[in-house]
């Protein structure tokens, strides 16, 4: 029986990884300025509609795409029992990169192996909610 491929894996860690940065993109689109306009120019003709308009901007094609896949991953991880830990480990290892996945087992606690189980179902989430997996 052959070994399944995983030439996706790095990948999807990168995506994962980029997740906060693209998360703040995302949040800085959708905030809504509150400093008044001062300049002497007209707005031109219509009705200005800012709330309309931050709701539908976006990141990037792709980028939104990755932000998306991670964020449904975020939310399912959440809705399990132990979603809470789940995430301690990803935020550890993946985001804020203090520590490896045997460090961050041992913050949780929990053992590496099922660290390690939970980091990997974690990134084969991402990659199926991204449509890299069926």
């Amino acid at each position: 029986m052959s070994k399944p491929r995983y030439d996706w894996w790095p990948y999807v860690k990168g995506m994962i990884c980029r997740y906060p940065v693209l998360r703040e993109q995302y949040e800085d689109l959708h905030s809504q300025s509150v400093t008044a306009s001062y300049s002497g120019m007209p707005h031109g003709g219509g009705v200005g509609r800012p709330i309309e308009a931050l709701a539908i901007r976006e990141l990037p094609t792709n980028s939104q795409r990755e932000y998306e896949a991670v964020k449904q991953a975020i939310s399912s991880t959440e809705r399990y029992a132990n979603g809470r830990q789940r995430l301690a480990i990803m935020k550890m290892v993946l985001w804020d990169r203090r520590y490896t996945l045997e460090g961050a087992a041992l913050q949780v606690p929990c053992s590496w192996r099922t660290a390690a189980q939970w980091h990997g179902e974690f990134i084969k989430l991402v990659a199926k909610n991204y449509g890299l997996l069926d």
